[in-house]
């Protein structure tokens, strides 16, 4: 009996997951530059650990934030921000819960995005155990879409 409610609580808890990885382009592997948020707590810290154990170099300041224009009959001004990276990592993530392998059970939402083009390069999101959305972030920096 103690079985069964174990593969029953089991099933649930897994039918519970969801992860939709979208995948846009591909990465430039010789340019693995990235900027991330600071700190080092939860999800966010886990997907630093990974990009460094990948090869890719990690910045936290982005770049000066520029306003230029010009002043006449009709006047123009912008405002944006620079990179000194290819690339910047947002992650969004809060836990709801613990996952049967005492990984936090996290609801989540990454984006990688290129800074050249201003593009997506993919987005992670979901729902699920923050163990499983580290391989699947690994296989998307990897290019594989499981």
């Amino acid at each position: 009996m103690k079985f069964l409610v174990f593969i029953i609580f089991t099933i649930f808890l897994t039918s519970c997951t969801s992860h939709n990885l979208q995948i846009y382009s591909n990465i430039d592997k010789n340019n693995k530059t990235i900027t991330v948020p600071p700190g080092s707590k939860g999800l966010k810290g886990k997907l630093k650990k990974v990009l460094s154990e990948e090869g890719w170099k990690l910045v936290v300041y982005r770049g000066p934030s520029i306003t230029e224009g010009t002043l006449g009959e009709k006047t123009t001004i912008k405002q944006y921000d620079t990179f000194n990276t290819k690339y910047l990592l947002v992650v969004v993530s809060k836990q709801f819960d613990i996952c049967l392998n005492l990984s936090p059970a996290i609801i989540y939402d990454i984006s990688l995005i290129d800074n050249t083009s201003g593009m997506e390069v993919f987005t992670l999101d979901g729902k699920g155990c923050e163990s499983e959305v580290i391989k699947k972030f690994k296989n998307a920096l990897n290019g594989i879409n499981e």
